[in-house]
């Protein structure tokens, strides 16, 4: 069996957005990314690793809809958008799900931690920040 790499997350204060609920919620998805990761090179189970997939599917749908809401509440302009990259990201998330083959190649499992990790996080540095920047300017014109 061939060593499977390890990587892992930590949160550091260049990942804050600014809006303390949103970073907030960020943590526990980058902790289940984490442990995805880590069920990958420990060699779980094929049924564990498509568990911490789906852990990871449900907490975005919680989180995404909690940002939602946060956006029909401020008026972001941005928001019908912003769902929208939401609803794809899911998407994405459910097609990896469903493309996870239990009896894989180890370099396609952890392909697939990468993927989840690349998907999320980009989400995080580059959509959340715009909403980040309306809100920051919101609350300066109040």
């Amino acid at each position: 069996m061939m060593k499977r790499p390890t990587w892992t997350i930590t949160w550091n204060n260049e990942m804050n957005i600014g809006i303390l609920e949103i970073d907030e919620d960020h943590k526990p998805i980058i902790f289940l990314i984490n442990e995805l990761n880590r069920s990958i090179t420990e060699g779980k189970s094929p049924i564990e690793i498509k568990r911490r997939l789906q852990l990871i599917v449900d907490d975005a749908v919680r989180h995404f809809g909690q940002e939602e809401k946060l956006f029909q509440e401020r008026q972001y302009p941005g928001s019908a958008g912003h769902a929208r990259v939401h609803a794809n990201i899911l998407n994405a998330l459910q097609g990896i799900k469903a493309g996870f083959i239990p009896y894989g190649l180890d370099s396609s499992w952890v392909d697939v931690g990468m993927k989840v990790k690349r998907i999320l996080m980009d989400h995080f540095q580059n959509e959340d920040v715009k909403y980040a920047d309306f809100s920051r300017k919101l609350s300066n014109v109040q």
